[in-house]
């Protein structure tokens, strides 16, 4: 452990410390940005400056540790940053007026953060950095419990987006992956893990996506066949398993009973069978110039989604051909080889961290498809921790030792 690298965690520590400021700020006053005509606050200039420190620690990591990672992730790296500079050349002015959008999703800081996966080789700072992660699951529990609480009888999908939408994505894409660690040798941890899989669960029920409600009950049965190779573990999950279904009688029975419940039931129920993805992307590919297949129109191009009324629309259900639209089919493909690297990497000490690391990049690689909604490539704090997940999971094995995050 060296001075320099105290320092950079520390800087590190900062920038995703004001990001987590910023996702349960944003989180609180999102109903306010839909509806008012001008978005921001202090939480934003903070997220801006948080994103500068941690571009800051992405340069410093890649310049210290990339000869500790397999070739073809810095090559992925550095090509992307080239291409979408490249692309991005002309409409560069657009930065200047709003240095803001050099950290939106189309913003060259957005890709040169991806730099933070070489922090991974920092071994004496991975366990406390996943620490905070997971503590910050249990907070946004306790606020979206809450936030639904504060909501009263819930008439629509909206209104319960406004409360947890945000909230409940860095769930989905954080806690799964400390659900299927090795720390719950007791029982009471092992429920305890379920409990909150099932809160997140609800939560995904909550916002009316059944992509996320499917991806969670995934994990649940992918937790579940690994513990009932344990023969200790069978009586436990039984219980369990009888004690989710009493409960879940109850509630059926008594649905009247609870009105937020009977609402999200209700707004649920109401979208099993809609689909906007597949219009949007057939009305997308209708306006498609393949002219700009390789060269992407830049990060300022936009087009005319009829269920979008304020103008040009810029954002597409399916991250994929959202970059080829933007920045062009290399980029795109150097993009899915570098989220690909990792899943198909041989894992030859059998390292559970590295196979649950894989297991939420590959659904991840899905949801950017057009699987989940609310993904994107993003400063956002839950893909920061994708980011991370990436690099432990392409971190050269000889530079590694075994990661086990607890609370203690």
């Amino acid at each position: 452990m060296t001075k320099s690298a105290q320092i950079v965690f520390y800087i590190l520590l900062a920038g995703i410390i004001g990001n987590i400021l910023f996702l349960f700020m944003s989180q609180i006053n999102m109903k306010g940005e839909y509806t008012e005509s001008t978005v921001g606050g202090w939480y934003y200039t903070l997220a801006f400056v948080s994103n500068v420190l941690l571009s800051m620690v992405s340069v410093y990591s890649f310049v210290m540790y990339r000869h500790k990672f397999p070739w073809i992730v810095t090559a992925c790296y550095l090509a992307l940053l080239l291409l979408i500079f490249i692309a991005s050349f002309n409409d560069l002015g657009m930065f200047s007026k709003q240095p803001s959008l050099f950290y939106c999703p189309k913003g060259i800081g957005t890709w040169i953060n991806f730099g933070l996966l070489y922090f991974m080789a920092e071994e004496a700072y991975r366990v406390k950095l996943f620490r905070i992660f997971k503590i910050v699951c249990y907070a946004v529990v306790i606020f979206n419990f809450g936030a639904i609480a504060l909501l009263g009888t819930i008439s629509n999908r909206t209104d319960a987006e406004n409360a947890i939408r945000d909230t409940t994505c860095y769930l989905i894409w954080v806690y799964p992956f400390f659900f299927f660690d090795e720390t719950d040798k007791t029982t009471i941890t092992k429920a305890f893990k379920y409990t909150m899989i099932i809160f997140v669960a609800f939560f995904a029920f909550a916002i009316a996506s059944r992509s996320y409600l499917l991806i969670v009950i995934i994990y649940f049965l992918i937790k579940l066949k690994r513990d009932l190779k344990e023969g200790k573990n069978t009586i436990l999950i039984v219980a369990m398993s009888g004690i989710m279904l009493l409960v879940g009688y109850y509630f059926t029975a008594n649905i009247h009973s609870f009105n937020n419940i009977k609402g999200l039931l209700n707004i649920f129920s109401g979208r099993m069978d809609d689909d906007s993805r597949s219009s949007q992307l057939r009305e997308f590919l209708d306006q498609y110039n393949y002219d700009k297949l390789f060269s992407g129109v830049g990060p300022s191009g936009t087009w005319h989604w009829s269920v979008y009324t304020k103008g040009g629309y810029e954002w597409l259900d399916n991250q994929f051909i959202l970059a080829t639209w933007w920045f062009g089919i290399i980029t795109c493909l150097i993009y899915i080889a570098f989220l690909g690297y990792p899943i198909i990497r041989k894992n030859p000490n059998n390292d559970v961290t590295m196979t649950n690391a894989k297991i939420v990049i590959f659904f991840w690689i899905l949801a950017c498809a057009g699987f989940a909604i609310y993904v994107t490539f993003s400063t956002k704090l839950f893909y920061y921790f994708i980011t991370f997940l990436i690099g432990y999971a392409t971190l050269n094995v000889k530079e590694k030792t075994f990661l086990k995050v607890s609370m203690t």
